[in-house]
């Protein structure tokens, strides 16, 4: 194209800039400066007002077409064009993009390097694509030196964040100071933008000088590749820094933002959570807007100020997805501080059980807002058909959810609504719409309503969950939001204000919902004081157990453990030449017990216990005596030849030496120790420190905090251990502790995808708040027997549920008779037990109670009678329960509690799970008690007075005496476990220190093995420890909320362990993988814990194995804790500390809750104190790089997409490496003091208390 002369006005408006500045407009033709060449079009509308008020109304622009146009201007002789060294520079250019290709670097103005394949850039202003966006990028090459081939010799600057083609006029500048690579800043739009050099690095060498030309638009004699495709105005090369307050002061509009990567109409629902648009052959479609007519928020009179008042209609049971034709009555009630909603109060029915509410349900809530005088911006947002409403004017809707799916291309998720640079993102599931408002400055009725839960057909839906239900505001002038509400300062709706937000309603609801549940439990107050009086009258007629007197003990339960050694000292001074334990116990465990033990011990005969062999059996007589081995009936059976009467029956009977030790064993005196040699020295108690640690572990979960620490250490009085005990009990984080133990103890089993055999409902949350509410421990267990609630959110119905099993109550029966009874019965589920005295008829006349209905024995899950004699051989097992016989609801234990009972304590005798729960809790069943104090004593001393708390019957009672008397003060109490466990925790025998020598838990308690914590203290206390945030992902594979209720589930966001569960990927498919879960459940699985719990468990593993330590140190779950993140707590404390003995001494005692020894302190301090002085930073946080958008998610509903499976895996690969290291801290040091805290997270007593 030939070149044209081209005269343009070569000055910027009055004040502006200095009038030797070279810039250009494009406003008219008067003198021929410049020379075009391609498609220049002049004559095009530039930034004009009101929407750029700075500009003029008609003022004008050029366009380039992107394919070589340019304009051109010879060097200057004056050397205005020319820097080096010291010299300042500022560019700035006004643009509108009309696209850019993905990679390419286009030129708004530079200087060299004008021919093809040149090298002779001496500065140029450009625009780099990166990440979808245009970001200002600087660039200049260095003089090479002789022979320099490489690119070191380019450097370039570049923004982390730029503009986008949205059809608007933006502002960009860069200024630098030649020399000093520090000294560089960006700009776009009025806002400094961090940037970094991203080519050849930052450079203190002078830029290369030439006398080539000065190019506008392109560059490399008008490459496609280099060249700017869009409008400029106002570009100008300034000799000196413009200030950030001029850069900034540059950019003025009147124009609302509008969305990043789509521009959202005003008057629809925008993709929030991409659910809402449809996508070419695909099956979801857009759900269908509400036919809203008018608001039916009508009780304005009863909103207060500063209050949002919020109306649940939970009585409405639509059978398809409408808006409500009618105003529907109100079932609930409460107050908001301002229109944010995640959730509503809970539902509590009965004693204060959480109920459901159904779905769908209705939602509205209103307030009297005074808004100021202006055209402001509004936001809807939420999961279900919503609308809001201003003085009973419809101004914006947001439509029903779309059909389900499994395959959503995850592709339609870069359509999301962006309304200003911290605007917070819409949330899996949601839909949202936008509008401006102009108001009056006066008082406005603001009334936000929504459908709560969504009709998939008339037997299914799905959750009825808020998600984030919102109305927030944008005011005039502004670029950021805040919720709408009535208060004076509304919360700030961005993530950090949603999250302060979230957290401060979460606290307020917990204690709306403390408040509920108290109010509704107050409701069986008669009954409960009923049952309490009963439980004193029983005590009265009963004798009690006397405390032993004439020990030095410091409580009751001190003086039970010391009679029981004194009697063991007395038992083992006896002289014997046998040690019975070594030589004696091992010939009638393997050779006798097999029939004589437990309460199908054969002939009646017990030689599992000394006075059992005394007194013999049915038939025979003592099965020894002392002294006198003729007279016994034992070693005349195992001498015998006849086979009716020898022992053992089978097998080639006992050795001669075994016959030999046995009878000089009862010639001795048949001396019998109770106890397998044990310590008789009673250890002293631990140090104050060594407690605390055992009691704030044992109690809340986790460690000590360092103000636990300097409280209780500085509190000098005689009690203060006994303050920190009632403290502790009295800590709601004390249930969060108990709950794992709880969970295996009821197989609570949820899970979050397709329930298969054996899952139950997620009664975690019953069992949390019960525990939170200190409820006694017989109201609790009523409640479960109930089952009343809600089954899939959260009621104690949620126990009755086994999915995929034939007879769900009968799984529940061995449940509760294990938990509660002490009885194993699992065996008894198909059959006789063959270990135990337990019937198959037990079994299922308790399933016939929590059926409340006769059931039938199904022939699936029995052993049939025909093939139990198959072979000849006598049935190792016994049925004596046919299949197909129908079991009628009653008591099976007679000898445990009379039913009877039932008539007169039972809230209701008719009903036959409250007949249940009575037998199974009333004071004259006293197993009921000896069983929830044993499991207590378990948890707090490491093992039972009887050994196993799921099976008296073929468990040994240590301290029968002890046992009874707690039992009895359970009972006194009201059945308060707290009561329990504070006798116990403020005995000797909890407090006394480690003996590192032993390997079990002494049976006589005079000592103390170390006790390893159990999983969830574990993660909770390291945690807690470090200070990292406990942060995963959501509990559920269905984020968004598109499938039915029965098949998918949400445990929400968990923060301590017991929150989570199998995640439920049988599939084993990546995309349903949740690797942040998934790396916190290998550490937990490692020490014991169950992600799925099928059957009830009263005791976890605890031996110790090769993967513990290994997967602590080199695990995912091990990277975040002793990496120092910007979030991490020992971040700050490194920051903070005064000296590196401070830091150590606080990392020990938050750690290991003691402080280090000298030589301790001085290995570590030789590693943190070089560089101590020198190790802050003031980086700060860097921004993040590219434009904003919402990261892409993961949900049933788009995981057969390809692309699911790529996002997980980046997921998981975010996981492994954990979050960014600070800048915070200079790295060097960073990584020795994440060393030192790596080696005491790893260390083994890390893992003690």
């Amino acid at each position: 194209m030939p070149l044209a002369r081209l005269g343009l006005f070569a000055c910027l408006a009055t004040g502006l800039v200095a009038q030797d500045t070279p810039a250009w407009t494009f406003q008219g033709e008067t003198r021929p400066d410049l020379v075009a060449a391609g498609g220049v079009v002049f004559v095009q509308p530039g930034p004009r007002r009101p929407d750029y008020p700075t500009f003029d109304l008609k003022n004008q622009a050029a366009r380039f077409d992107g394919k070589g146009a340019r304009l051109m201007l010879p060097d200057s002789p004056d050397h205005r064009f020319d820097f080096t060294n010291g010299d300042a520079i500022t560019l700035e250019a006004w643009v509108k993009l009309d696209g850019l290709r993905k990679g390419s670097n286009v030129y708004l103005i530079g200087k060299g390097r004008t021919k093809a394949g040149s090298s002779n850039q001496n500065w140029a202003l450009r625009l780099r694509e990166m990440y979808g966006s245009a970001c200002p990028s600087f660039l200049f090459a260095t003089t090479p030196a002789a022979g320099d081939q490489g690119d070191d010799r380019w450097h370039r600057w570049t923004t982390k964040r730029g503009l986008i083609d949205d059809g608007r006029w933006h502002h960009v500048a860069v200024s630098y100071v030649f020399g000093d690579p520090a000294s560089v800043r960006g700009y776009v739009d009025g806002q400094e933008i961090q940037g970094a050099w991203d080519m050849g690095g930052a450079t203190r060498e002078a830029p290369l000088v030439d006398d080539d030309a000065v190019w506008l638009g392109s560059s490399m004699a008008g490459s496609p590749n280099n060249s700017f495709s869009g409008w400029l105005d106002e570009v100008a090369v300034h000799r000196r820094a413009l200030s950030a307050q001029q850069l900034t002061g540059r950019f003025r509009t009147t124009l609302p933002p509008l969305a990043v990567a789509v521009a959202a109409p005003r008057d629809a629902s925008a993709n929030a959570g991409n659910d809402s648009t449809a996508t070419t052959g695909h099956k979801a479609t857009q759900g269908a807007a509400p036919a809203v007519k008018a608001s039916s928020f009508t009780a304005w009179d009863q909103v207060r100020p500063g209050e949002v008042l919020v109306q649940l209609a939970t009585q409405w049971k639509p059978e398809k997805n409408a808006w409500p034709g009618e105003v529907l009555p109100t079932t609930e009630s409460y107050a908001a501080p301002a229109f944010g909603f995640f959730r509503p109060p809970h539902l509590y029915v009965t004693t204060g059980v959480r109920g459901d509410r159904g779905s769908p349900y209705f939602f509205r809530a209103g307030a009297k807002v005074t808004l100021p005088a202006g055209k402001h911006r509004l936001l809807l947002r939420g999961r279900g058909a919503s609308a809001l409403f201003i003085d009973d004017r419809l101004v914006l809707t947001t439509p029903f959810p779309p059909g389900g799916s499994d395959d959503k291309p995850v592709k339609v998720q870069d359509k999301f609504l962006d309304l200003g640079p911290t605007f917070r993102f819409a949330p899996p599931g949601n839909r949202e719409a936008w509008c401006e408002f102009t108001s009056d400055g006066r008082e406005h009725r603001i009334a936000l309503e929504t459908i709560v839960g969504y009709v998939i057909n008339p037997k299914s839906r799905r959750r009825a969950e808020l998600g984030e239900t919102v109305a927030a505001i944008s005011l005039a002038g502004s670029q950021t939001w805040s919720l709408l509400g009535p208060g004076s300062t509304p919360p700030t709706y961005d993530d950090d204000g949603w999250s302060r937000y979230a957290a401060q309603e979460e606290n307020r609801l917990t204690a709306l919902d403390d408040k509920h549940r108290a109010a509704a439990r107050a409701t069986e107050a008669d009954y409960w004081r009923r049952r309490r009086e009963a439980g004193q009258a029983w005590l009265r007629s009963t004798p009690e157990i006397p405390v032993p007197d004439g020990f030095a003990a410091h409580n009751p339960v001190d003086a039970f453990i010391a009679d029981k050694l004194a009697a063991y000292r007395a038992e083992v001074g006896r002289p014997s030449d046998l040690d019975f334990h070594r030589e004696v116990w091992p010939i009638l465990e393997s050779k006798c017990l097999e029939c004589h033990q437990g309460a199908k011990a054969k002939g009646g005969l017990h030689l599992d216990t000394r006075a059992g062999a005394l007194q013999g059996g049915k038939s025979d007589g003592p099965a020894i005596v002392p002294g006198d081995p003729s007279k016994g009936a034992l070693l005349a059976r195992i001498c015998s030849t006849d086979d009716e009467e020898r022992m053992p029956p089978k097998g080639p009977g006992l050795t001669v030496a075994e016959r030999t030790l046995l009878r000089r064993w009862i010639q001795d005196g048949a001396h019998w120790p109770e106890f397998r040699p044990q310590p008789t020295q009673v250890a002293p108690v631990c140090s104050d420190l060594a407690f605390l640690r055992r009691v704030t572990f044992d109690v809340v979960g986790v460690p000590p905090t360092t103000a636990e620490i300097a409280a209780f250490e500085g509190d000098r009085s005689p009690d203060k251990r006994a303050k920190v005990i009632d403290r502790l009990l009295a800590d709601p984080r004390a249930a969060d502790a108990a709950m794992g133990y709880w969970q295996d103890l009821l197989a609570e089993n949820p899970n979050i995808l397709n329930p298969t055999l054996n899952n139950s409902g997620p009664f975690r949350w019953w069992l949390h708040e019960s525990l939170r509410d200190h409820k006694p421990l017989d109201l609790m267990v009523t409640e479960l027997v109930r089952l009343q609630g809600s089954e899939r959110f959260g009621g104690p119905a949620g126990f009755g549920m086994a999915s995929q099993n034939d007879v769900p109550m009968a799984a529940k029966a061995t449940v509760l008779t294990a938990a509660f009874l002490g009885i194993d019965a699992k065996c008894a589920r198909c059959h006789d037990s063959p270990a135990t005295s337990t019937k198959q008829e037990q079994v299922f006349a308790l399933a016939a109670l929590l059926e409340t209905k006769g059931v039938k024995v199904p022939a699936t899950s029995s052993v049939a009678l025909d093939k139990l004699r198959e072979g000849g051989r006598k049935p190792l097992i016994e049925v004596t329960l046919a299949p197909g016989s129908i079991v009628q609801p009653h008591w099976p234990f007679p000898e445990l509690a009379t039913e009877s009972v039932a008539d007169e304590l039972a809230r209701d005798p008719h009903d036959p799970r409250d007949r249940l729960a009575t037998l199974l809790t009333v004071p004259s069943n006293e197993r009921f008690a000896q069983v929830m104090v044993n499991r207590l004593w378990t948890q707090l001393m490491g093992r039972g007075l009887v050994e196993q708390s799921g099976d008296f019957e073929r468990s040994r009672d240590t301290h029968p005496a002890l046992l009874r008397w707690l039992a009895r003060e359970l009972v006194r109490s009201g059945y308060d476990a707290d009561h329990v466990r504070r006798l116990i925790l403020n005995s000797q025998a909890y407090q006394r220190a480690d003996d590192a020598s032993l390997r079990t838990q002494p049976e006589l308690y005079a000592a103390r093995a170390p006790r390893r914590l159990t999983a969830e203290q574990i993660v909770d206390g390291l945690f807690a420890a470090t200070g990292k945030p406990f942060r995963t992902e959501e509990v559920s594979l269905d984020i968004d909320g598109i499938r039915e209720s029965d098949n998918s589930i949400s445990l929400g966001q968990p923060t301590r362990a017991w929150m989570l569960t199998s995640t439920s990927n049988e599939r084993d498919r990546p995309a349903l993988a949740l690797p942040r879960i998934q790396a916190v459940g290998d550490v937990l699985a490692a020490f014991g814990w169950r992600a799925s719990r099928p059957d009830p468990l009263s005791e976890r593993d605890h031996a110790a194995n090769s993967l513990q330590p290994a997967i602590l140190a080199n695990g995912v779950m091990g990277t975040w804790l002793t990496g120092l993140s910007d979030d991490h707590g020992a971040t700050a404390l490194c920051r903070e500390a005064t000296s590196p003995e401070a830091l150590i001494e606080t990392l020990f005692l938050r750690v290991l809750t003691r402080r280090p020894t000298p030589a301790e302190l001085q290995r570590y301090a030789e590693r943190l104190r070089p560089g101590f002085a020198t190790r802050l930073t003031e980086t700060g946080v860097p921004p993040p790089t590219g434009p904003r958008r919402p990261a892409y998610y993961v949900s049933w509903s788009n995981h057969l997409d390809k692309d699911a499976t790529l996002v997980r895996q980046q997921q998981s690969e975010d996981a492994r490496r954990g979050d960014p290291a600070t800048s915070r801290l200079e790295a060097g040091w960073r990584r020795r003091a994440e060393d030192a805290l790596w080696a005491l997270v790893n260390s083994p007593e890390a893992l003690y208390h």
